[in-house]
């Protein structure tokens, strides 16, 4: 293949294990929306089952249905508002509910009963602005809800706008919002959870001090952040490794354009190398002239426009290393934990690594490996559901 994507699942049992410790008393809820993001759904929730996580999260129901043909008989909480007439996905397939308006409320009321209740999660708007009930509006919808025969009030949440911000006072502010709403309910939920990745890495434990804490992590457990200062708090392993592979090699004269548009120029005598992957791989175009990859051991830059299917490298002067050093069929990294990293890659396409491994697409074939230990059995270690009380 000219291009492979590898997983090292061995990593991402370290991450979990260092993100439940950090979570304390707190439980993890593994965030796997968008094919966990773009790491493949399954694998990674078969990895996080064997490490004792028991909650996870996806964005569409049929994320969480792919789970459950897989086999994953964890709790499964659908992130995003659902559809009336497609509650009977939720309860064929006992997934979760999030509850973010009076009108899904009353859906998810009329529609559980005694025999295959809804789970429901109910999400409070504290400062977000995207999905959920206002607070003033929440405790009665709340009380309707654990009033009901056919639903189970499973959580309640919010979700923070800016803790990627380590400076913000914006999610106290939240935080006591949502705690006012808290002290007006008259039911109990089964958990409570506010945290995300980044609310864990800058709020602290004020953002999981609740019974029955939860905290949802997405981007961490693939070794990532919103930025490296974020993940350098934590002892994270990014999990993948991007590498194509060189197709074509050829030497040019000075000023010969290459790639589309003709915005690159040979300066010398250059040894150009075509590379397997480009902009329908998932590799940003718009990191075109900005992008280094490392072959032969040195990091070389990327010139003219990234290709749909290929992008060129200079390996410089035709009689030297690393122009010397590489042959058709070598591989070149275009990101991994020794550089350039996946956060490189997001700065020259002027976004975040949550686009990058996201935008990875599907002809990309993944393999992995797993090199770490499973953990030992712990009082949390299964992957059945808890039960409802």
């Amino acid at each position: 293949m000219p291009v492979t994507a590898s997983v090292d699942l061995g990593a991402l049992r370290h991450n979990v294990r260092t993100l439940q410790k950090c979570a304390a008393d707190a439980d993890v809820m593994a965030v796997l929306k968008a094919d966990a993001y773009g790491h493949g759904a399954v694998p990674v929730a078969r990895t996080l089952a064997d490490e004792g996580v028991r909650h996870f999260a996806v964005a569409r129901p049929d994320e969480g249905v792919h789970l459950r043909e897989a086999g994953l008989s964890g709790r499964i909480l659908v992130l995003g508002a659902p559809f009336p007439n497609h509650l009977s996905v939720y309860t064929r397939h006992d997934l979760d509910v999030t509850v973010s308006s009076a009108d899904a409320a009353e859906a998810v009321r009329t529609h559980g009963t005694s025999a295959h209740p809804l789970r429901a999660h109910v999400k409070i708007d504290t400062g977000m602005g995207r999905l959920g009930l206002a607070p003033a509006d929440a405790p009665e919808v709340i009380h309707r809800l654990a009033a009901a025969d056919g639903v189970v009030l499973a959580g309640v949440w919010t979700h923070f706008a800016t803790a990627d911000a380590p400076d913000s006072s914006f999610p106290q502010t939240q935080l006591d919002r949502f705690e006012a709403l808290l002290d007006r309910l008259d039911a109990t939920p089964e958990c409570i959870h506010t945290a995300n990745t980044g609310a864990l890495l800058t709020v602290g434990p004020r953002a999981r001090d609740f019974p029955r804490p939860l905290v949802r992590t997405g981007i961490s457990l693939y070794g990532l952040a919103a930025r490296p200062a974020l993940a350098s708090r934590l002892p994270l392993r990014p999990i993948m490794q991007l590498r194509a592979r060189v197709t074509h090699l050829k030497t040019v004269a000075p000023g010969t354009p290459i790639s589309y548009g003709a915005t690159w120029r040979a300066s010398e005598p250059s040894r150009i190398a075509t590379l397997g992957v480009g902009y329908g791989d998932g590799y940003p175009r718009l990191a075109s002239g900005r992008a280094v990859v490392r072959i032969a051991g040195e990091k070389r830059p990327v010139v003219g426009t990234i290709c749909m299917d290929m992008c060129m490298v200079n390996l410089g002067p035709p009689d030297r290393p690393p122009a010397t050093d590489v042959s058709v069929g070598d591989e070149a990294l275009l990101f991994g934990p020794e550089g350039p990293t996946m956060h490189d890659v997001a700065d020259w396409a002027e976004t975040i690594p949550y686009e990058i491994c996201c935008d990875l697409s599907s002809r990309v074939p993944r393999t992995y490996t797993d090199t770490e230990p499973k953990a030992p059995p712990t009082p949390h270690s299964t992957t059945e559901a808890p039960p409802a009380p």
